[in-house]
């Protein structure tokens, strides 16, 4: 869930979260929890009839109790729901960004550029494949 909508709702198999320390994953009877959350990408696996699915977090928190996982974050970039245009797009752009970025004057660049790359990596791990006339 973001603060705009519920983007996920489904029985899986297991998640993967960018947590402020590291990565945690999270499969069927897990510990209580409540973690913050921190840059990265959310990775859930085994969702019943979809692929896996995929999310890059910026901050939030996440709550496990009794094999209910809720994840509140501050904002969040994923393909689901994007038409292949719209995808292709995204990622286009995510590449020349990270691509063209070989001195970074500013903070907020340096959070683009950081952005830019997982969302490219996001790609990567959704097998998402984009020409490079995508951006065009």
């Amino acid at each position: 869930m973001t603060p705009k909508a519920k983007l996920l709702e489904a029985r899986v198999g297991s998640v993967v979260l960018p947590v402020h320390d590291g990565q945690m994953g999270i499969m069927r009877n897990h510990c209580p929890l409540l973690a913050e959350l921190g840059f990265g990408i959310m990775q859930v696996h085994e969702i019943a009839d979809r692929p896996d699915a995929f999310f890059v977090l910026e901050g939030g928190f996440v709550r496990v109790s009794e094999n209910h996982v809720t994840v509140l974050a501050y904002d969040v970039t994923t393909f689901e729901g994007m038409e292949k245009k719209e995808v292709e797009s995204l990622v286009s752009h995510a590449r020349s960004v990270v691509a063209g970025q070989e001195y970074i004057r500013t903070q907020q660049e340096a959070i683009d550029q950081k952005k830019a790359k997982m969302i490219v990596r996001m790609a990567e791990m959704a097998s998402i494949e984009v020409t490079a006339a995508a951006g065009d």
